[in-house]
């Protein structure tokens, strides 16, 4: 009897191996052959389903605690995160403002709270002006984590007791709070003027773009001499505010200049305020000031507005929350 050859395969993975038999074999060496592959076939099956059924168990008796240790990881770091988001309490930007009390002006506080959690801004008093009352606006900026929020105040001149006809710089608020008790906050300056203008200058137009830029442009109602122009917080804003003043026959490099009447004076400027530094969280309500000469003599001080249209991103807002929430 013959037998070419005979394949027992044997699979644990990727194990596997040929057992050959040729040849003439007598019978009795062809039954022990075949009781031999038999049993090799039959202890390979114990092996299969041993290791398979181990396998399957290790995996199964680790998947679960993984997916667990896994969830909890990404629970425990998002909570994390969040908490690193939030403000400790209501932050009140640095506002710094020229106000003309005879111009029955108004006062606008802007701050930061955090979306959800936290105290919340209910109140506002200045202890240096108690005429103002202010109102608190919904929300007119949302971030992720945070919103801006403003307050306006103003007065009308006939409060009582009346005002102080003075200047006057206030540089804090007393805040009250949804939650535990009011407290005095730093808010930057403020200062409180009382002039008159004298109307030499007509405004023609102004306007002014988030990106730092604008202009203003006034109309000469009768001949003067310009002297000079400033800014105020120039000390402040030497760095981070440009401009320059154009007229009829070009930009202005030197002064004193003759303007006639009718004449048109334009000023161009941009602020150059850096994104991540303090300096982006403060707020300017700032004049150009002017002094000119009229044709009988008489030395006049005017002002005019500087637009400021700066608003924070989202970038910022987390940069400021990630670093403690705190303006120096």
């Amino acid at each position: 009897m013959g037998l070419r050859a005979s394949k027992v395969y044997m699979y644990s993975g990727k194990v596997g191996w040929t057992l050959g038999l040729e040849g003439r074999r007598q019978k009795c060496s062809y039954i022990a052959s075949i009781k031999v592959i038999n049993w090799v076939n039959e202890r390979g099956r114990e092996a299969l389903y041993i290791n398979s059924n181990f396998r399957a168990g290790r995996g199964k008796k680790y998947i679960l605690p993984t997916i667990l240790l896994l969830i909890t990881a990404s629970w425990i770091g998002n909570i994390w995160y969040y908490e690193s988001m939030q403000l400790d309490k209501p932050v009140f930007l640095k506002h710094y403002m020229i106000l003309n009390g005879n111009q029955s002006d108004w006062i606008e506080l802007t701050f930061l709270e955090n979306k959800r959690d936290g105290k919340k801004v209910t109140g506002i008093k200045l202890e240096k002006l108690p005429q103002v009352r202010f109102e608190i606006n919904p929300p007119n900026r949302n971030y992720r984590y945070q919103v801006i929020r403003k307050a306006y105040g103003s007065w009308n001149g006939e409060e009582n007791p009346p005002m102080v006809r003075e200047p006057l710089i206030i540089t804090e608020a007393t805040v009250y709070y949804s939650e535990g008790p009011p407290e005095k906050v730093p808010i930057g300056e403020i200062h409180i003027m009382w002039e008159r203008s004298e109307g030499l200058l007509e405004s023609v137009s102004s306007g002014g773009s988030s990106d730092g830029t604008g202009q203003y442009t006034v109309n000469v109602k009768e001949d003067l001499t310009l002297e000079q122009v400033d800014y105020s917080f120039s000390d402040r804003l030497s760095s981070l505010f440009e401009f320059n003043v154009i007229t009829p026959d070009g930009p202005v490099t030197e002064m004193p200049i003759h303007l006639d009447a009718g004449d048109t004076l334009i000023f161009d400027y941009v602020w150059k305020i850096p994104a991540e530094t303090a300096a982006a969280f403060e707020i300017y309500r700032a004049n150009f000031l002017l002094s000119y000469t009229t044709g009988d003599g008489e030395i006049i001080h005017d002002r005019i507005p500087i637009s400021f249209n700066r608003y924070l991103s989202e970038k910022q807002i987390n940069w400021f929350a990630r670093s403690g929430g705190e303006l120096p």
